[in-house]
């Protein structure tokens, strides 16, 4: 059975469609995406998480990224 807080694959779909708009709004603001960032976002499509899920994810990969560029 398939737990239904996850993503279908038609919301994915749609996901995946509103991209390269949100890209793009992003770049009109200055903010580009790495990589990493896209690999982020593409396992975070593979999990089926949750829009709550992803955000927490992001924070804590962010949160493990700042922590790793102060010095102890």
């Amino acid at each position: 059975m398939t737990d239904p807080r996850r993503l279908t694959e038609a919301q994915i779909a749609a996901i995946r469609r509103r991209r390269p708009g949100v890209r793009a709004s992003f770049a009109v603001e200055g903010i580009h995406f790495t990589a990493e960032d896209e690999a982020l976002f593409e396992q975070l499509d593979r999990e089926r998480l949750t829009p709550d899920e992803c955000a927490e994810r992001i924070l804590q990969v962010s949160r493990a990224e700042r922590r790793q560029k102060t010095p102890a």
